[in-house]
C-alpha cells in the first residue's frame, strides 16, 4: 500500500512537473495579440487621441446649454446721501432664449465632432495593430532564419568532417575541404548579418512598446495556417461599413448638413425676456418693469454666402465617401489576392519544393560518397535547399503580412482573418 501511494505521488509529481513545463514554454512564447494589445495601452498617439475623445464628449454635455442669464445694476451717484429722494438704483435680470431648434442643433454638431474623434481613435488602432503584426512578422522571420541557418552550419559541418575523412584517406580532394568550410564561414557570416537585423527589429518593436531598445522580447510561437477567407465580396462589404476613415466621411457629412440647417435656423432672432426695477422713476408702481427684446438677422448676403459655403462642404464629404469607397474596395481585393496567391504558393512549397531541394540535397550526397559525383553539386543543393526553406518562411510571413493590411480595410473584429497565436 506505502509502495503505491509513493508511486501515486510520484507520478502527481512527474504531471505537475510537466504541466508547469507546458506553462512555461507557451508563456516563453510571444501572441502576436497580445504585443498588439501591449502597444496599443502605452502608444503615445492612441493615448492622446483617446484623450481628445473625452474632450469632444465633455464638449457634447456642454453644447445646446441655455446663455447665462444676464445681471445689470446702475447708480444714480448724485442721490447718493440724498434725504429726500434717497439712493436711487437700478437692476435689471435678462435672460436669452434661443430660436427653437438651435441647441438641439448645436447638440447634434458636437456629438457628431464626438464621432469623429472616436473613428480618428479607430482609425490610428487599426494602423498601429498593422504595423505591429508587420513587424512581428519579420520577428518570426528572422527567428525562422537563424534556425534554418543554424541547421545548415550543422548539415555543413557534417560535410566537411566528411570531406576531411575522405581527404585523408585518398578518397577525396583538398578542394571539397575547402568548398565545405568556405560554405561554412558564409553560413557564419550570414548568422552575424541576421543577428543584427534581429537587434535592430527588436528596438524597433520596443519602441513602439515604450521600452528601453535592448529589453528582453520572447520568440514568437510556431506557425499555424491562417483560416480561409470568407469571399471577396463580403470582405469589401464588411470593410465599406466598418472601415473607421469611412465612417468619418458620413460623419462629417452629416455634421455640415447640421451646420448648414444651423445656419438657416440663425435667420431668425432669439428672444431675450428682461426683468428690471428701475429706482430712478416716479411714482414708485412704474419701477418695476418687465420687456421682451428680439435680434433684428437682417444680415441676409453674410447667412446665404455661409449656408452655400457649409452645403458645398457637406456635398464635398459625400464625393470624397464614394471615393474611398472605391479605393478600400480596391485594397482589400489587392489584400485578399496577395493572401491567395501566398497560400497556393506556399502549398507549392510544401507539396513539391521542399521534398525535391531535400531529395535534391540526398541525392548529391550520396553520389559523392559512392564516387559518382562531385562536391560541388552536394554544395549547390545544399544551397538551393536553404534558398527553398528561407523562400517557403517568407511566403508565410508574405500571407501574414497580407493579412494584416486586409484586416486594417475590413476593420471587422467578427471576421476571422487570423488565427489566435499566429503566426
Amino acid at each position: 500500500m506505502n509502495l503505491y501511494i509513493q508511486t501515486s505521488w510520484r507520478c502527481a509529481a512527474v504531471l505537475a512537473c510537466l504541466l508547469w513545463a507546458s506553462t512555461v514554454s507557451a508563456s516563453q512564447h510571444l501572441n502576436s495579440e497580445n504585443l498588439i494589445a501591449e502597444v496599443l495601452q502605452r502608444h503615445p498617439g492612441a493615448q492622446a487621441l483617446q484623450q481628445a475623445v473625452r474632450a469632444a464628449e465633455a464638449r457634447v454635455g456642454a453644447a445646446g446649454r441655455w446663455p447665462d442669464p444676464q445681471l445689470n445694476w446702475m447708480l444714480a451717484p448724485n442721490t447718493i446721501g440724498d434725504d429726500e429722494l434717497g439712493t436711487r438704483q437700478v437692476w435689471q435680470l435678462a435672460q436669452t432664449v434661443p430660436w427653437p431648434g438651435k441647441l438641439g442643433l448645436q447638440r447634434d454638431v458636437a456629438r457628431s465632432a464626438s464621432q469623429i474623434q472616436g473613428m480618428d481613435l479607430a482609425s490610428l488602432r487599426l494602423r498601429i495593430a498593422e504595423q505591429v503584426r508587420l513587424h512581428y512578422g519579420q520577428w518570426y522571420l528572422i527567428h525562422q532564419s537563424l534556425a534554418i541557418n543554424a541547421d545548415e552550419q550543422v548539415l555543413l559541418t557534417e560535410l566537411a568532417s566528411v570531406a576531411t575523412q575522405h581527404y585523408a584517406s585518398g578518397r577525396g580532394t583538398q578542394q571539397a575541404v575547402l568548398q565545405a568550410q568556405l560554405r561554412g564561414a558564409n553560413l557564419r557570416r550570414e548568422s552575424l548579418q541576421l543577428q543584427q537585423r534581429k537587434r535592430s527589429l527588436l528596438a524597433l518593436i520596443n519602441a513602439l512598446r515604450e521600452r528601453e531598445v535592448d529589453a528582453a522580447l520572447a520568440p514568437p510561437q510556431p506557425w499555424s495556417a491562417g483560416p480561409p477567407l470568407p469571399p471577396l465580396q463580403v470582405l469589401i462589404a464588411r470593410a465599406q461599413a466598418m472601415q473607421p476613415a469611412l465612417q468619418t466621411l458620413q460623419t462629417q457629412q452629416q455634421m455640415l448638413q447640421q451646420r448648414a440647417s444651423l445656419v438657416e435656423r440663425d435667420s431668425w432672432p432669439d428672444v431675450r425676456v428682461s426683468l428690471g426695477h428701475v429706482g430712478t422713476m416716479d411714482p414708485v408702481e412704474k419701477r418695476l418693469q418687465a420687456g421682451i427684446s428680439l435680434n433684428l438677422p437682417l444680415n441676409f448676403a453674410r447667412r446665404r454666402h455661409e449656408l452655400e459655403a457649409a452645403r458645398a462642404e457637406a456635398q464635398k464629404a459625400g464625393w470624397a465617401q464614394r471615393d474611398l469607397a472605391g479605393q478600400t474596395a480596391a485594397a482589400v481585393a489587392s489584400a485578399h489576392a496577395r493572401v491567395m496567391q501566398a497560400r497556393e504558393t506556399l502549398a507549392l512549397y510544401d507539396a513539391e519544393l521542399l521534398p525535391l531541394a531535400r531529395q535534391s540535397l540526398a541525392a548529391a550526397r550520396a553520389d559523392w560518397r559512392s564516387g559518382a559525383g562531385d562536391f560541388q553539386a552536394v554544395i549547390e543543393a545544399e544551397q538551393q535547399l536553404l534558398d527553398t526553406r528561407l523562400g517557403a518562411e517568407r511566403t508565410r510571413v508574405e500571407e501574414w503580412n497580407a493579412r494584416a493590411a486586409l484586416a486594417r480595410q475590413v476593420a471587422d473584429p467578427n471576421v476571422n482573418i487570423f488565427v489566435e497565436g499566429q503566426p
